[in-house]
């Protein structure tokens, strides 16, 4: 199931076959390194703020500058890192994550996968995951879990992009192939640390779940409706810094969590319509 050799778009039939019959796609080098860096850029940013902020309390002596970007929040940060909770959008919609969505390779392929102009949606989350912490481990769930009232029949894709290599050492993603076909199922809430939502364990079939390796420059596309995890981080003092974005088949229902102008419409790519500049999307935040 697993898709292995390196990108060459437009995506093949049996691409989009798999997509189809799968609900995911493990898209290889679909994201530039200008993008990539571009989000660790705004990452480095962010962990610079904690940093500070815990050493003006008094709480780290050493602000790690001279550690690198991978282990430099766990190591500096340590336990403390879970009061900043496990995303971070507030902090990162500035111009590095609105170019992260305009990444060619990855807009081509989302253009064919959902058959019409290319529309971003307001859900992203920064997503660092540390060491033996519990806060980030996420379990079985639908995207659509999160997006309140949408119907069955909204496509809005998830890219999953890692900023480090992955495995299921260090928390990579795991998906559930042709889970979509169930359509919205009930979540409940989680009583672990994360309090994310979960589906029943019923509804998994283990002998379906594919484990996703994955490098920098890679994209895992899935359905909103694909049952997906992430695994613990169990080895290692990297940090598994990756960052999900999503996008909308134009005219379908995006979910409540949506723009509080409802006027807005975020294009990203269209043949018929003005693209939206990074002037008028940071209005809306």
């Amino acid at each position: 199931m697993e898709t292995e050799a390196k990108q060459s778009l437009p995506l093949s039939s049996e691409q989009m076959a798999q997509w189809e019959n799968d609900g995911y796609l493990l898209l290889k080098d679909v994201v530039p390194m200008a993008e990539i860096n571009g989000v660790r850029d705004r990452f480095n940013h962010v962990v610079d703020g904690i940093i500070q902020q815990l050493k003006e309390q008094d709480i780290v002596e050493e602000d790690g500058a001279e550690l690198p970007f991978e282990t430099r929040y766990w190591k500096v940060a340590g336990e403390h890192a879970n009061r900043f909770g496990r995303s971070w959008r507030g902090q990162i919609a500035t111009s590095e994550i609105f170019d992260l969505h305009y990444a060619g390779p990855l807009v081509d392929a989302i253009a064919q996968l959902t058959g019409t102009d290319v529309i971003g949606h307001p859900v992203f989350n920064a997503r660092p995951k540390l060491p033996g912490q519990q806060l980030t481990v996420v379990p079985w769930h639908q995207d659509s879990g999160y997006f309140g009232t949408v119907s069955e029949q909204s496509l809005i894709p998830t890219a999953w992009i890692p900023l480090v290599p992955v495995d299921e050492t260090n928390g990579c993603l795991q998906v559930v192939a042709g889970s979509h076909k169930l359509g919205v199922v009930n979540h409940h809430t989680e009583n672990r640390e994360g309090k994310f939502l979960e589906v029943l364990d019923s509804l998994v079939d283990e002998e379906k779940i594919v484990t996703c390796q994955m490098d920098i420059g890679d994209a895992l596309v899935f359905n909103n409706l694909t049952l997906h995890r992430s695994l613990p981080h169990t080895t290692s003092e990297i940090i598994r810094w990756a960052i999900d974005i999503r996008y909308l088949r134009d005219g379908d229902h995006p979910g409540s969590i949506y723009w509080k102008d409802p006027d807005f419409k975020w294009v990203i790519r269209s043949q018929t319509e003005s693209v939206t500049t990074l002037e008028q999307w940071l209005k809306m935040w």
